[in-house]
Parts: C-alpha cells; sequence; structure tokens
C-alpha cells in the first residue's frame, strides 16, 4: 500500500483547519496510522515542532514556499516565484507539487489530500493532466470553506489577485478525483456557488467528516436557566454573523427581565475594523452583562461551552466541528438552519438535537424566547460515519498511452511584414520533437520587402510539410487565423505569430495529453519573453527569462479584468476552433475574446506548469505599441461586447464596461511584473465592485447600488463641480418636495 498525504496550510489547533487535521490524526485508523505524511506548508519551525511532540512517530514534511526550491532542477522550465507577483497561491502549488514529486519518488503516494482554499492543487492536478503524473493515485480535494465560498457569504474586498484564486480554486475542484464534503448540503452549496453541472459534480463527491476528539458526555443536554450564559464561540467574522447574534441578544435582554445570564463574545477578529462595529452594536444599558473572553482549548474552553446556550449564527460553514465539541459537552444549541452545514440532509434536527432559527435577527431573539421559555428537551447530535476517502474503490480512468498513431498537428502562422522573423519561427516549429506536422503560413498581403522576399522563397522552395496562403488583400490578424484554420487538415491546430517562438517538446506534450484527456480541448503554457534582438532562448537547457505571463486556463472570474486564459498561442482540438472562429470584427483583443467565449461555453483548457512558448517583445508590436487611451477604452468595450459571458446580466456588463474600460491598458499577452497606467489600480479597486454579476440573475444586485457609491466617490475627486451642482440641484428639489409634503 502506498502513502497517504495531507496538505496542511494551517497549523494552529486553534483554527478549525489545524483543529481538524489533529482531530484527524487521532481518529485515524492504526493500520493507516504508519502511512500517513503530513506536508505542512509554510509553518513556523515551532509549529511543526508541537505537532511533532503531539504525534511522535508521525512522519512530517516541512514545505516552506519561500524557498524556490530547485526550480529549473530535474528538466523542469518552470517559472520562478517573481513571475507569479499576482498570483502567490499559485507559486505555492508549484512548489507543493515540486514537494509531491520528490515524495512519490521516495514512497508512492496512493492517496493526497488537499483543502479547497487557495487552490493548492492546481499545479500538482495539471501535471496529472499533462504527464499522468500520480495517475495510479486519488487526488482529492476536501471542502473546508473556500475563499469563493466565503466571498457568498460574506462582504469581502475583491480584486484581479482575489479573482484569480477564486478562479484557481474552481479548476482544482473540477479537476480532481473525488470531492470530499462533510455533509451534502454543504457538498451542493459548493457546486451551486462555482456553478459545476450537476452529472460531473455529483459523480465525484464522497460524504466524511474528520470526527472530533471528544464523544458525548451523557444522553441529555443540560437545561435551560435563567442564569445561563449565551455564548457565541465563533471568530469576530463577517460570515460568523456576530452583528447577528449580538443584535438578537440586546433584543432578548430588553424583552426577558428576568433573565439574569451573561452574554459571552470572543475576541478573536481577523479585521478588526468590523470587530469595532460590532462592539458598537451593544448597548449602553446592558454593556455590563456581554462579557469578551479570550478564544481557549483544552477544558478551559470546554468549561465556558459546558453548560451553556451556545448559539452558532454563521451564514457559512463546512462542518463547524464547534457545533459538535458543544453538543457533546452537553450544551445547548442555537443554530442557523440557511446555513447548509446545519440545513436539512444534516444530523442536526430542531428540537431533537438543537434549535434552529431563520437567519434573522428577530428569528434568532424568538429561539432565545423558546429556548428559556418552554426549555425543551435535547440530547447531543449524533456525528456522521462514513468510511475514510481512501478506503473506497479508486475513481476509474483510462490507462494512459503514450500517442502511437501521431495524429497530424496544423501550425497555423498568421504572417504580416515580420519576414525578419519568419524564418526563426518556422525553424522552431520543424524543431519539434513531434513528427506529424504540417505548417500553414497565411500571408496578409505583407507589403515590406523583406517579407515579400520571405514569402516568395518560402512558395518557390516549399517544404513536403509547408503550405503557403497568400492573400491578395489585407484582412486583418482574426481572418488571417481563421483562413489558416480552414486550411489546416490536422487533428489539432496550434496557432502561433510569425514572430515567435516554441520549445521542441510543446508539440510532443500537448498531444499525448489531449489525446488521453479527452474531456479538454486547449492546452496552454506560460510565456517567457525575450527582447527582440538578444540570442535566441536555448531550448536544450532550462532558462531563466526576463520575464513571463502566468495564466489560469479557465479564467471564469480573473479573465474579467484582464486576458488570464492564454496566449495567442496555444494546441487547440481543430473541432473547438471550428465552433469558436475568431472575431474578425475585433481589432484587438480577438485572442481574448476566442478563449472567454470557449470558456464561457464550458470548454476545459489544461494548463502547463513549464515554460513552452518564448514570446518576443518588440517595440514597435501591435500589443506594445502606444494607443491612445480612448482607443483602449474602444477595445475594451468591443471585447466586453462582443464576448462577454452570457451569464454576466446586460446592465452588469455596460456597468463594466463603463466603469473599467480602461482596464484595456493591460496587454493581451503583457508580463505579470508590468507596471499599469496611474489609472489601473483605481479601475481594479471599482472593477471588484461588480465582480458578483456571475451566478444566478439578480443575486448581486446590492453591489450595483455600492459600484453607484464608489462612482459617487470617485467623482468627488475627479470632477468636483459636477457633485457641486448636482448636490445643489438636489437641495433645492427636497426642499421643494419637503414643502409640497408639509402643505
Amino acid at each position: 500500500m502506498g502513502s497517504l498525504v495531507f496538505i496542511v496550510p494551517e497549523p494552529h489547533p486553534d483554527v478549525d483547519a489545524g483543529r481538524s487535521i489533529h482531530h484527524l490524526l487521532r481518529a485515524v485508523p492504526a493500520a493507516d496510522f504508519g502511512r500517513l505524511i503530513i506536508c505542512v506548508v509554510d509553518w513556523l519551525p515551532s509549529d511543526t515542532a508541537a505537532l511533532s511532540a503531539a504525534f511522535p512517530s508521525l512522519r512530517i514534511i516541512s514545505i516552506d514556499t519561500l524557498d524556490e526550491q530547485n526550480w529549473l532542477a530535474n528538466g523542469w522550465r518552470h517559472p520562478p516565484a517573481r513571475a507569479y507577483s499576482t498570483s502567490v497561491e499559485h507559486w505555492r502549488s508549484a512548489v507543493i507539487f515540486r514537494s509531491l514529486s520528490a515524495l512519490n519518488e521516495a514512497a508512492a503516494i496512493e492517496y493526497v489530500e488537499f483543502p479547497d482554499r487557495g487552490g493548492l492543487a492546481v499545479c500538482t492536478l495539471q501535471e496529472r493532466n499533462l504527464r499522468n503524473f500520480l495517475g495510479e493515485a486519488t487526488i482529492a480535494v476536501r471542502l473546508c470553506s473556500s475563499w469563493t465560498q466565503l466571498l457568498d457569504a460574506e462582504a469581502q474586498v475583491v480584486d484581479g489577485r482575489r479573482l484569480n484564486l477564486s478562479d484557481l480554486e474552481r479548476k482544482c475542484l473540477r479537476d480532481c478525483d473525488r470531492v470530499v464534503a462533510a455533509v451534502p448540503p454543504v457538498a451542493e452549496a459548493t457546486r451551486v456557488a462555482f456553478a459545476f453541472p450537476a452529472e460531473e459534480w455529483n459523480a465525484r463527491v464522497v460524504m466524511h467528516a474528520i470526527p472530533p476528539s471528544s464523544q458525548p458526555s451523557g444522553s441529555v443536554t443540560v437545561s435551560a436557566s435563567s442564569d445561563q450564559s449565551l455564548v457565541f464561540p465563533a471568530k469576530l467574522q463577517r460570515s460568523q454573523r456576530p452583528d447577528l447574534f449580538v443584535r438578537a441578544a440586546a433584543e432578548f435582554l430588553n424583552t426577558a427581565p428576568t433573565f439574569t445570564g451573561s452574554v459571552v463574545l470572543g475576541v478573536r477578529a481577523l479585521d478588526e475594523d468590523y470587530a469595532v462595529d460590532v462592539e458598537r452594536l451593544i448597548p449602553a444599558a446592558h454593556a455590563d452583562r456581554f462579557l469578551r473572553v479570550a478564544e481557549q482549548q483544552g477544558p478551559a474552553g470546554d468549561a465556558v461551552l459546558r453548560g451553556a446556550t451556545v448559539v452558532l449564527a454563521s451564514s457559512w460553514d463546512d462542518l463547524c466541528p464547534t457545533a459538535y465539541e458543544a453538543s457533546f459537552l452537553g450544551a445547548r444549541l442555537i443554530l442557523n438552519e440557511t446555513n447548509p452545514a446545519f440545513g436539512v440532509e444534516t444530523p442536526w434536527q430542531d428540537g431533537v438535537n438543537c434549535l434552529k432559527f431563520d437567519g434573522s435577527v428577530r428569528g434568532l431573539a424568538d429561539a432565545f424566547k423558546r429556548n428559556f421559555e418552554r426549555n425543551e428537551s435535547l440530547r447531543p447530535v449524533q456525528f456522521p460515519v462514513t468510511p475514510w476517502p481512501w478506503m473506497l474503490p479508486r475513481a476509474s480512468r483510462p490507462p494512459w498511452r503514450t500517442a502511437t498513431d501521431m495524429p497530424l498537428v496544423s501550425v497555423v502562422v498568421a504572417h504580416f511584414n515580420l519576414g525578419a522573423y519568419l524564418a526563426e519561427t518556422l525553424a522552431s516549429v520543424r524543431a519539434q520533437s513531434y513528427g506529424a506536422i504540417e505548417i500553414v503560413v497565411v500571408d496578409d498581403a505583407s507589403f515590406d520587402s523583406q517579407s515579400v522576399l520571405a514569402i516568395d522563397e518560402l512558395e518557390n522552395a516549399p517544404g513536403h510539410n509547408l503550405r503557403i496562403v497568400r492573400l491578395p488583400g489585407n484582412v486583418g490578424l482574426a481572418a488571417a487565423r481563421n483562413i489558416g484554420v480552414r486550411h489546416a487538415r490536422g487533428r489539432y491546430v496550434l496557432t502561433l505569430d510569425a514572430d515567435d517562438l516554441i520549445h521542441p517538446d510543446f508539440i510532443a506534450v500537448g498531444v499525448e495529453a489531449l489525446e488521453n484527456r479527452a474531456e479538454f480541448d486547449v492546452l496552454v503554457t506560460p510565456a517567457g519573453y525575450f527582447l527582440d534582438g538578444d540570442p535566441l532562448p536555448d531550448s536544450r537547457a532550462p532558462v531563466d527569462f526576463i520575464d513571463y505571463a502566468m495564466f489560469t486556463g479557465e479564467a471564469v472570474l480573473g479573465g474579467l479584468l484582464e486576458n488570464r486564459f492564454s496566449t495567442a498561442t496555444a494546441l487547440f482540438r481543430k473541432s473547438v476552433l471550428d465552433r469558436f472562429p475568431y472575431l474578425e470584427s475585433l481589432s484587438c483583443y480577438e485572442d481574448w475574446s476566442l478563449y472567454m467565449r470557449m470558456c464561457d461555453a464550458g470548454i476545459r483548457f489544461i494548463v502547463s506548469n513549464d515554460v513552452l512558448f518564448y514570446y518576443r517583445r518588440r517595440r514597435n508590436s501591435m500589443v506594445h505599441s502606444q494607443r491612445h487611451p480612448e482607443r483602449k477604452r474602444i477595445e475594451y468595450s468591443d471585447l466586453m461586447r462582443t464576448s462577454a459571458p452570457a451569464a454576466l446580466a446586460r446592465q452588469s456588463r455596460h456597468l463594466v464596461i463603463g466603469i473599467a474600460s480602461p482596464v484595456a491598458v493591460i496587454p493581451n499577452v503583457e508580463p505579470v511584473s508590468s507596471t499599469l497606467e496611474p489609472e489601473s489600480d483605481e479601475v481594479v479597486e471599482k472593477l471588484s465592485t461588480v465582480q458578483g454579476a456571475f451566478g444566478a440573475e439578480g443575486k448581486y444586485d446590492e453591489q450595483v447600488a455600492f459600484a453607484a457609491l464608489k462612482l459617487s466617490r470617485w467623482a468627488e475627486r475627479k470632477v468636483p463641480w459636477l457633485v457641486g451642482a448636482s448636490l445643489f440641484l438636489s437641495s433645492r428639489a427636497w426642499r421643494a418636495y419637503r414643502a409640497i409634503r408639509h402643505r
């Protein structure tokens, strides 16, 4: 039997995820404990030492993502840490993959489990799809409150980095073998949040909850009494709804004069400003009844819960171990029934092992009243017991096959006045380790002498695998590519600009991956940048490029702000390019448009961890040439007009165009470390207000109002005269309204 590996990014036992690992290690069957390996990610040495002291025989591997860990070793062509400047989580995922690769060589891995938060499995899963890494193992992702799910549950600052993080989390959940959920409603709520197809999702979901370390202390819970404490044991986080608890407790104190108990509130907060806002909700008349207690573990923490009425008002939890621990201690529980962890199809039953309320302040106040007036007899909850995920049959996958039939690949090179570079580009194609290739060069009516001569020479001495399509008039880049695709005879098409280069293994690696993964249609690679005039990159050895462009592939959210899908160069199934031609009406961003439309239609992308594409940065290229800001706004507006996802409501799309059109200053394949124009940071901030346009229609209507508020503040800074005039007119209108109303 192989190793059972758990990726643990949160070490502390007083954090839910860290506490769950301690519970897992205490509960895992003795027969499996010996093959457990815990990979702790970015832990302090003291934390690792504490875990080792608690479990002396446990094998612990420390992964430090600040260490670049030989990113160019073993023939890898991975980007360095600086390439991931806008996606730290993506870099952490790359470091974890390299650590797992070394671990698998020393101890074959049978099962590896990642948390869903942070998208840490993405590089491991992409390598599985690309080269069958851990092909015999089960790669699982456990639901434990991803950032995307929390975004549905609470207000958060949203920016481009976090939208990219959401895309990474989505890709991990969609590509893994197993999704591990504590209870069915949590799995379904996650599916809805990410808009996954039910049939695809449900086939991979398994139920398993890591049991708490404690067991029920009795057969019944404590009775309610007038001096019993009301305890809010969660941290002061928006999704935990301490505001709801404080308001409802204050209302209950106002209406229940015989109740003499204390109201206990924790002190741990992720956002100190929010904690101050919660404090302000405590009425002065009851200030002495509200006690602030530091969160404690062990006997001290149990003493706070035992004998109390414990309230968990959160709108989202994946399991909420605190609820089980409090119930086992005999506490009376009041739970928010709108939370999937406490809803139907969970162990929690109203009037049996808890009391439930409808998620409102009045509903919780009524639950307090019900609890103390009716004093219903409750019993501890029964924890759901299911097999450990690695004990289930392994997900069936067809065996990985080395490509033997060598399907034809058509490399489509659109060329316009780039004769100085065309020979080098074609040489990089001819140097491919894959043999079944045809090259289709579409000359878009080039007129400079060097380009005309280059095309003439190719026509006069064509190779057996080279065809020239010479257009009588200029049709533009998008149309030239479409013409090239129509002339392509291969099962696969690789699009390549006439001044760029590809690694010799690009096509061989891509074809083998797509031949084995029928559900995917596009292979994407990071881009390494080299300067025009510098020596060409040497593909025989790993190279550290001057800059990089990193991609998510299926950039459902981040792809609205900038092209996080791919460069112009990718390997496609020809059938998918037949379905999705380039939009010839676009004068710019035709690649961005293509990928956005593909992604919206559910087309799947594999993203290579290795740099297999070399982008030549030319000062006068279409992407890097200076364009008037107004033209950039028009180009971005045209992109959104023609290619915005169907799930983006029409009004929200127009708001995106109106607010964010300057984001078009981000070039189609601009390196991740580039500096945006001065407006861009402000634009991204304003754009964050409309990120929620995806999802059910009308679900994020309140964000439109928030966007209007931010626009008004922006107007105060940029055009104060307009604001002043508006306020003057509004004031006169209000006075007139009051006068009429008075009459």
